[in-house]
């Protein structure tokens, strides 16, 4: 008897000919010459390291991608090639660069939103269905420009910065301004209220004020 575990598929070889992929429960397996191979069926994460990679403007750039996969054919997985994971990583990198050969730098730095796999390019569905693999997801990430734009944008971001704290400044003084003007046109029309002003201002600096009162 053998159990097949939900998760995971059997693939049936008798006297090295194919018979059946095995489903999950248990199965009785009679005779000789019988090789059972498991397959696990479930969502994988791949991921390939930063590599240098042209944009559409000409920039070269390092970038990483990732995408989720899964066996969706375990008989095409186990017999397109010995090692069918080094194919779908190869086949990720391709991806990759075909990715982000299609944006400008400024495009990538700010983000690409993740594709699903009707949004994966068709290259990799391609390479992946022939190893009987399913892409999930597929992704563009940790897109680093080269030092001298990233100094350039780090420049424009303080020059900005800068900028609108004038603009705040500017209004704050105008706003002084303003009022100041308002002040001084009341005290024009009333001058009463000035010598009143002056007279609060002495006091309360301790000192003494001596008002002259106008001749009739």
């Amino acid at each position: 008897m053998i159990t097949v575990k939900p998760y995971e598929r059997v693939l049936h070889y008798r006297r090295g000919a194919f018979e059946q992929v095995l489903q999950p429960g248990r199965h009785r397996v009679r005779g000789f010459g019988n090789q059972l191979v498991r397959i696990g069926v479930r969502s994988e994460l791949l991921a390939v390291a930063a590599q240098s990679v042209p944009t559409s403007d000409g920039v070269t750039v390092k970038a990483t991608g990732s995408m989720v996969w899964r066996v969706d054919d375990p008989r095409q997985w186990h017999e397109a090639s010995a090692y069918p994971a080094d194919l779908l990583h190869d086949a990720l990198k391709e991806a990759v660069r075909a990715r982000v050969a299609r944006f400008t730098v400024d495009e990538l730095t700010a983000g690409i939103p993740a594709d699903d796999a009707a949004g994966a390019p068709a290259a990799l569905v391609e390479r992946a269905g022939a190893l009987g693999v399913a892409v999930e997801r597929f992704d563009v990430r940790d897109v680093i420009a080269p030092a001298g734009i990233r100094r350039a944008r780090e420049a424009l971001v303080e020059v900005r910065a800068q900028a609108l704290a004038d603009l705040e400044e500017a209004r704050a003084q105008t706003a002084v301004l303003r009022h100041l003007a308002n002040v001084a046109g009341v005290l024009e029309d009333h001058p009463a209220l000035a010598t009143l002003r002056l007279a609060e201002t002495a006091a309360s600096a301790g000192g003494t004020v001596v008002i002259e009162r106008p001749r009739a």
